[in-house]
């Protein structure tokens, strides 16, 4: 089972004078192995923009499994926060931030 947790907001104009609303979520998931419980931590990004007063949903992307470490995890997830990563850029930037593979 997935538990998401909200881990900041950012507010940005676009250009074209929009306001969007980028939201970033920590995910974990628990698990057995081998009779065991396991831990392992993911990241979450939703876009939203608003029109006329009402929240519009634009687009998400999320990695459920990306690394076992939760503070690696929100590590990552500050570094997202305050260089207003979008999910369309998201695998493409924490691509660059990981030095170890993701979860399997």
């Amino acid at each position: 089972m997935i538990t998401k947790f909200l881990e900041g907001t950012r507010n940005c104009t676009t250009p074209e004078g929009e306001i969007i609303q980028l939201e970033y979520y920590l995910l974990e998931n628990q698990g057995t192995e081998i009779g065991s419980i396991i831990k392992n931590y993911g990241i979450e990004i939703v876009k939203k923009r608003s029109h006329f007063g009402e929240t519009i949903y634009i687009e998400t992307d999320k990695i459920e499994c990306l690394t076992y470490d939760k503070e690696k995890a929100k590590e990552i997830i500050n570094k997202l926060i305050s260089n207003s990563v979008t999910p369309i850029s998201m695998l493409y930037i924490i691509d660059d931030l990981m030095d170890e593979t993701p979860c399997a």
